[in-house]
């Protein structure tokens, strides 16, 4: 996977949902979890970004141990 790609996921898809689709999510209602829908979406992406930026690490090949064994 290129770095752009890895930058993309990593990044920008996460600013996109939590700045980009404010206008979409702005609501109180519906409820879920008993959380405002605005919460509930927020929270969800801290996750996801989270999840998404380990992804990237675990991808990147920096940061992977070296063939042959341990060092």
């Amino acid at each position: 996977m290129s770095s752009t790609w890895k930058v993309l996921i990593g990044l920008v898809v996460p600013f996109v949902a939590i700045v980009g689709l404010f206008p979409w999510y702005n609501r109180v209602t519906p409820l879920v979890l008993g959380f405002p829908f605005l919460y509930f979406w927020m929270f969800l992406w801290f996750v996801l970004t989270t999840l998404a930026l380990y992804i990237v690490w675990r991808t990147d090949r920096r940061y992977q141990a070296p063939e042959g064994g341990e060092h």
